[in-house]
């Protein structure tokens, strides 16, 4: 299905998400292209509110541990 959407400032968007794990970042980047519009205005709506989170050093560390246990069951 042709999107109407930027799915090239939506793209951006999934690479420099602080919320995503690298894991995370494969996964979005390899189905924004088979996204209906629906699913990528919620997907850029989700990556929008994330970036209006205050990233201080707490949760930077909370995501980091978060990301480490992800790969560690990813396994």
């Amino acid at each position: 299905m042709k999107t109407h959407m930027d799915t090239a400032t939506l793209t951006t968007k999934v690479q420099t998400s602080q919320l995503l794990s690298e894991a995370d970042r494969t996964y979005w980047l390899g189905n924004i292209p088979r996204m209906t519009e629906l699913q990528l205005k919620k997907l850029e709506a989700i990556l929008n509110e994330a970036s209006d989170l205050p990233w201080n050093e707490e949760m930077q560390h909370y995501l980091s541990i978060a990301n480490k246990a992800q790969a560690t069951f990813a396994r």
